[in-house]
């Protein structure tokens, strides 16, 4: 792992899917949310996940919708990415 907090980076939301499949969701309104990363990815300038969010009412467990956002960090807005990046393994500049 790496040492002590991570410096600022930019992180972009790239991508977000939704899917209602018994909506509509409400403005203060509780839900129950599961989460999975379901995928990793990388350019030559972003690192990125894709996250899925399943919502579903807290009182029957019904899926109400379905969520799959792209959230992507810039490598060079990580003042510490090279060295991080080399110390976990990853084989940079190919």
């Amino acid at each position: 792992g790496l040492p002590g907090p991570k410096g600022p980076s930019i992180g972009l939301f790239a991508d977000l899917e939704i899917k209602m499949i018994k909506g509509p969701l409400f403005v203060g309104q509780e839900y129950q949310l599961e989460r999975e990363v379901v995928g990793l990815g990388e350019s030559a300038r972003t690192e990125s996940m894709w996250i899925k969010t399943v919502i579903k009412d807290p009182e029957t467990g019904d899926v109400l919708a379905t969520t799959l956002l792209n959230s992507a960090t810039l490598k060079q807005s990580y003042a510490h990415y090279t060295e991080d990046a080399q110390r976990l393994g990853k084989v940079i500049g190919h």
